[in-house]
């Protein structure tokens, strides 16, 4: 009964000892765990980089292709926008 008070107490410490990034990180975990769909795609554990990560945006894809990674195509596509507003 004293190993079970003590191994309590010291769970109680660790969850005390935490600030507020770990908490909100640990609350962000929890609800994806209880909200996901199995059958969705999920995360790789805490430590673990996915192998398709690139820069830390995930896989390659059409990611890579907005305007916010790649601005000069955001240039490309406002050029082309009003060329052909023009025509």
């Amino acid at each position: 009964n004293s190993l079970e008070t003590l191994e309590l107490a010291r769970m109680h410490a660790y969850e005390c000892d935490k600030d507020l990034e770990q908490l909100t990180k640990d609350e962000e975990a929890y609800e994806d765990a209880t909200t996901r769909d199995p059958e969705y795609f999920q995360p790789s554990p805490d430590g673990q980089k996915d192998e398709g990560d690139v820069l830390g945006q995930g896989s390659p894809g059409l990611i890579f292709d907005s305007v916010l990674t790649n601005p000069e195509e955001g240039l490309k596509f406002n050029q082309q926008k009003k060329a052909a507003q023009k025509e």
